[in-house]
């Protein structure tokens, strides 16, 4: 398939390392196209601001670049591309100061034409997060919001799965290129999240890996594309707190679940309600934000898939380690714990200490 002219010059300008959203920006805005900007002269770039270094750098990157070949490896990974010019960009991403200029996904991107909410905290999730994701999430799902993390341990992959066990739409913001899904262990879950019906999406292209400094950068996302933040544990320093900092900067509302003084994961959460965050106690909280009201949660036992059923088998009468379970089912320990998490966030097992998981029905 061959690239739209407009297009391969988004993406091979969009590749550069040192092409950042607010120097895209500025770039589109000096010249008529970003083709007319690809062909431009060392004297040309200077002229619109960018210093001998950057534009030697640039050119450089002009130079290294097959437009051709970067669109090819769009198409062989099964990847689609939105610009920050097309009309389905997501209007509120699009309000923030410095918008990605072009989002990489797969999956169903209609899950952003309905409300979002961030829902986030810490990778070290306790079994009170696990209770507060229980109680909140699949109310909040089944109410019609799209509840958008960052498939990280802990309660990102927590409220993804919940999500998905209530039938509900998630999104997926990745700090990397969707070729490199990060943690490992969350590659199960995030072809759960597109088989049914949900998205990922990133604005770093394929190939990128995880860096640091990159999950700042999708934490901007995750709080720009949804009207509210909900944060659910955070200990004092923690990546969810710059989500929530971020959504209070985009004028979005925040919300914190409360926890425990002398629990550490709390610490954070406790300090955003102290400073006017709105404590999340029931769904009903939350969607007030969005003049929604909490759907009544189904009280059937949720259909579960095969690998479910086995593990609910496995241990039915005594707990057994995941390792165990793995090596019982004959699969990787990863995608063992990504389906334990989702078992244990819909009730239907517990953790009787030290990984090891028996079944409550």
């Amino acid at each position: 398939m061959e690239a739209p002219e407009d297009l391969a010059y988004w993406i091979a300008w969009h590749r550069s390392p040192k092409m950042g959203a607010t120097r895209f920006a500025h770039l589109r805005r000096a010249f008529p196209s970003l083709k007319d900007a690809w062909h431009a002269k060392a004297i040309d770039l200077k002229q619109i601001g960018f210093d001998d270094n950057l534009v030697q750098e640039l050119i450089l990157h002009r130079q290294q670049t097959n437009i051709e070949k970067s669109w090819q490896q769009i198409n062989e990974l099964n990847l689609n591309v939105v610009t920050v010019a097309d009309d389905n960009y997501p209007n509120l991403l699009k309000q923030i100061s410095d918008p990605p200029p072009l989002l990489y996904y797969r999956g169903n991107w209609s899950c952003l034409d309905y409300p979002a909410l961030a829902a986030v905290g810490s990778r070290q999730i306790t079994s009170y997060g696990q209770q507060a994701v229980a109680k909140l999430i699949p109310a909040l799902a089944q109410s019609g919001l799209t509840i958008v993390s960052g498939l990280a341990y802990g309660v990102d992959a927590a409220c993804h799965q919940a999500t998905l066990q209530a039938g509900g739409k998630t999104a997926g913001v990745l700090a990397c290129g969707l070729d490199q899904i990060y943690p490992a262990a969350n590659r199960y879950l995030a072809q759960k999240i597109i088989d049914s019906g949900g998205l990922l999406l990133t604005e770093f292209p394929p190939g990128v890996m995880p860096l640091t400094h990159h999950f700042p950068l999708r934490n901007r996302i995750i709080a720009g594309l949804c009207r509210a933040t909900l944060v659910i544990e955070a200990a004092a320093v923690s990546g969810a707190l710059i989500t929530a900092k971020l959504a209070l900067e985009y004028n979005r509302e925040v919300f914190a679940v409360p926890g425990n003084i002398n629990a550490p994961g709390s610490v954070g959460t406790n300090e955003l309600i102290k400073l006017g965050a709105m404590p999340a106690l029931t769904a009903d909280d939350i969607l007030s934000a969005y003049n929604l009201t909490a759907a009544t949660p189904a009280q059937a036992r949720p259909t579960l898939d095969k690998l479910s059923e086995q593990i609910l088998k496995l241990i039915v009468d005594e707990p057994l380690h995941s390792d165990d379970i793995a090596r019982a089912l004959s699969l990787p320990a990863g995608d063992i714990i990504a389906k334990l998490t989702l078992l244990e966030v819909a009730g239907l097992i517990k953790d009787s200490g030290q990984q090891k998981f028996i079944a409550l029905e």
